[in-house]
């Protein structure tokens, strides 16, 4: 049974999934007609970089390795700062009319809403960003790597796409991580 406070945090978990889901797919599609441009004047543009002493592909592999590991370190750094701060009473949200928590546990959970929403947004940006790069090494070198590069980094950021229940579980997670 959902109690009062759940139901308000609930409610709040909702407009937080839709705002993050708008968010997630603009990164997506921007993503995406990009590459779609480039792939539809592969024709009419001839490789531009076609000897160099390091090509565009490595440089952007390189990158995604180190995305990849700064994605842990820093998702799980904005989960661990943001977990300390709401145990110590410290938290500010970035969004000041979240505030809305009936009592300490939804309030607590209304935080954690924010920690995702910071969370995702930046785990879609660092995605994106190599996303970009790996497409404009496709579109000087057409190296088919980097087109393979720049569709796993798409795919990157459509894994951060949320949905109310993936939210809700993972607060209700956190807040079980919080309990002293």
């Amino acid at each position: 049974m959902t109690s009062m406070s759940d139901a308000s945090w609930h409610d709040e978990a909702a407009k937080q999934t839709r705002i993050l889901q708008i968010i997630v797919a603009a990164l997506v599609m921007g993503c995406l007609f990009f590459l779609l441009i480039v792939l539809s004047i592969g024709s009419v543009v001839k490789p531009v970089l076609t000897v160099q002493p390091i090509s565009l592909t490595t440089i952007a592999s390189v990158l995604a390795g180190i995305e990849l590991i700064a994605w842990v370190v820093v998702t799980w750094a904005i989960v661990t700062k943001g977990r300390r701060e709401i145990l110590n009473g410290t938290y500010k949200p970035v969004n000041r009319q979240q505030q809305t928590g009936e009592n300490d546990a939804c309030r607590e959970a209304e935080h954690l809403l924010s920690v995702f929403q910071n969370k995702t947004i930046i785990s879609s940006a660092l995605f994106e960003g190599i996303g970009f790069f790996a497409t404009i090494a496709f579109l000087l070198e057409r190296n088919p790597i980097a087109l393979g590069l720049a569709a796993v980094m798409i795919l990157g950021v459509a894994a951060q796409f949320p949905t109310r229940s993936r939210i809700i579980g993972w607060v209700e997670r956190q807040m079980g991580a919080i309990e002293p």
